[in-house]
């Protein structure tokens, strides 16, 4: 399984889901899904997943943020902006936004 452990900010930017700049992925050691021939492991642009999700979503490519109950990500397009979210849950705000944020320059 492939998970969201983290993600990034610019500084000055408003902290919601169409902001993040890049999402932390870790694989675990079941994982197959590889990027040229190595495992999913580090900060990836919100972009890329959203591509991945798009393009082999179908194929069983999935993402799941680390926190309970492990929500899965969705591509999402709004006004040109792409990105993603974890699909809907119980909780108040959106599980992606509750990883630990981290800022960039």
């Amino acid at each position: 399984m492939i998970y969201a452990t983290g993600i990034s900010f610019k500084k000055e930017d408003v902290e919601d889901l169409k902001s993040i700049v890049r999402i932390q992925l870790e694989s675990d050691e079941n994982e197959s899904w590889k990027i040229n021939d190595e495992p999913i492991n580090g900060w990836y642009s919100k972009e890329t997943i959203h591509r991945w999700l798009k393009n082999y979503g179908d194929k069983g490519f999935e993402i799941k943020v680390k926190i309970k109950p492990y929500p899965e990500l969705e591509p999402v397009e709004d006004n040109g902006v792409r990105y993603v979210r974890s699909v809907r849950d119980d909780s108040r705000k959106n599980n992606l936004l509750s990883l630990k944020a981290y800022y960039e320059n």
